[in-house]
């Protein structure tokens, strides 16, 4: 059984998959990328952070990117897989349910 007393922590190989996964969303909403400075990223990005380590990242108040850690072992052995989905895979969901 798991335990830990901490919320896990994106590796650098996740964190590096966010930023892409950020950087798509950002160009489909017609955002040019490379033109934004760091105070333009830091204006506007925000990302709430849940007690058991999920994330949601927003751009100028819109979320965009929900990023939720699933800890689990195998064979005695802990590691946490990171699920991702962008609003789109979340509507998608929502509209094959109904």
């Amino acid at each position: 059984m798991l335990q830990s007393t901490q919320p896990p922590k994106p590796n650098r190989h996740v964190a590096a998959r966010i930023e892409e996964l950020l950087r798509e969303q950002l160009s489909e909403r017609g955002v040019a990328v490379s033109e934004l400075s760091p105070a333009d990223i830091a204006t506007g990005m925000q990302c709430a952070l849940s007690p058991d380590g999920s994330m949601t990242y927003y751009w100028q108040g819109a979320p965009i990117l929900y990023v939720t850690p699933e800890p689990r072992e195998i064979d005695g052995e802990s590691s946490v897989l990171w699920r991702m989905f962008t609003k789109d895979d979340l509507e998608d969901s929502h509209n094959e349910n109904q």
